[in-house]
């Protein structure tokens, strides 16, 4: 029966299939097949390099209590982050379609009907997280970008005092809309545009490091001692609060699997994470590093936006200028390809019958999801009128690693329950 699959069949046999078409109106629900992995590691490092790096290295100093054991911890956050881009690398190129921890969730839980009226533990809990997702989870994460772009851009303007309110939000309103309407237009077109500022991002990074290094070359007094791990603090809850504000820079590594159903091929994913996440965590470290070479460890722990001090000590006022540029630049990269993930979500979810039907609508002109970039966007608008960063982030935190944690759990099971089903990449955990 339309809308459901034949009883005592597995969930993969009817939903995991790519939108097949049985009909010319299927057929037009499809999405275009638009992601390489040159765009993929573009798409990649646009989506996590973003403000995370300009807000986390004072808040994993803080935990961490020296140089050293800060950069332990963001190395092992960013080969975490690795591994588990890894196992959704695996899911992605068997379980081919867009939705990600929707689609996986749904998947790996559902087991066989006893009544097609009833639904599996699967759907239950994807339908949740679809609900988490919709309503708690990109739409916070990118009104904390909107937000910090928005404050980059105005704080030139109010360099001795705090910017209107009122402003800040109008600006992150605007760093929201001009992203969405770039997302509705082509699919192609906001990767090219992830790809483009992935070199920005990569001058933005090179220039923070050149100052480190200028700073230590030139004889300037540094911030290093010859204990690089004095003060560190090895307490179970340091070392957790610090990963924990790492993993933040680092939210986005699952961003690729919303796109598997526009992969060109099933080896597109591993391919651009393998080459993506190495760049990143090398980028991050360089960064930090640069950081530690100009400010002291309490300066580090009271900026929350270092990047600003940074630039001050270094080049002065007029550095501050240019770094609230470069930030906004990667924050609006962050905020364009996290439309695009939400939206997909949201497309699926309407096309499996959770959603109202228009949302998995599909512009007849450019084949882009309209109505669920729309919908994404005015999410996002409606977290940013009445919250403040520190809500923003200590919500979104809280809802999205319970659900990463089911998708991990959700991995196991289905090499026992789809062992059959053939995988064209299997990372880090062996058969059983």
């Amino acid at each position: 029966m339309a809308g459901h699959h034949e009883e005592g069949k597995p969930l993969l046999s009817a939903h995991v299939q790519s939108a097949a078409a049985t009909d010319g109106g299927e057929e037009k629900k499809k999405l275009k097949k638009e992601l390489t992995v040159l765009y993929g590691v573009g798409f990649l490092i646009s989506d996590i390099i973003g403000s995370g790096i300009f807000l986390s290295p004072n808040g994993v100093i803080a935990q961490a209590g020296s140089y050293g054991l800060a950069l332990v911890i963001w190395i092992v956050s960013g080969l975490m982050a690795t591994g588990g881009a890894l196992c959704y690398s695996e899911l992605g190129t068997f379980v081919k379609k867009s939705g990600s921890e929707y689609a996986y969730i749904g998947e790996a839980y559902s087991f066989k009907k006893k009544n097609r009226y009833v639904a599996t533990l699967g759907e239950c809990m994807a339908f949740t997280y679809m609900w988490m997702f919709f309503v708690v989870g990109t739409p916070m994460s990118m009104a904390i970008d909107a937000l910090l772009a928005a404050e980059y851009v105005v704080k030139p303007f109010y360099l001795n005092c705090d910017a209107p309110v009122v402003i800040v939000k109008l600006m992150a309103i605007v760093a929201v809309a001009i992203p969405a309407m770039l997302n509705a237009y082509s699919v192609k077109l906001t990767l090219q545009l992830s790809t483009f500022i992935t070199f920005v991002k990569f001058i933005a990074t090179a220039f923070i490091v050149a100052l480190g290094v200028y700073h230590l070359a030139t004889g300037c007094d540094t911030t290093f001692n010859d204990d690089f791990f004095k003060g560190s603090n090895y307490s179970p809850s340091g070392l957790s609060l610090g990963f924990y504000a790492a993993l933040w820079s680092y939210d986005g590594w699952n961003a690729l699997n919303f796109m598997a159903e526009e992969a060109k091929d099933v080896k597109t994913l591993p391919r651009a994470i393998c080459i993506g996440m190495p760049i990143i965590i090398f980028c991050y470290a360089l960064i930090n590093l640069s950081f530690f070479a100009v400010l002291s460890v309490g300066e580090l722990n009271r900026a929350t936006a270092v990047a600003l001090p940074f630039a001050y000590k270094t080049i002065g006022p007029t550095g501050e200028v240019i770094f609230s540029l470069l930030v906004t630049l990667s924050t609006f990269g962050a905020i364009s390809a996290g439309i695009l993930s939400d939206a997909r979500v949201k497309f699926v979810a309407a096309r499996d019958g959770l959603l109202p039907s228009f949302l998995c609508g599909v512009h007849n002109k450019f084949r882009t999801p309209l109505p669920a970039i729309v919908l994404s966007s005015i999410f996002i608008i409606l977290m940013i009128i009445p919250s403040n960063l520190n809500q923003l982030v200590n919500s979104y935190s809280l809802a999205v690693w319970i659900f990463y944690g089911l998708v991990f759990a959700g991995l196991l099971i289905m090499r026992v329950t789809h062992k059959d089903v053939k995988r064209p990449f299997k990372p880090l955990v062996q058969d059983f």
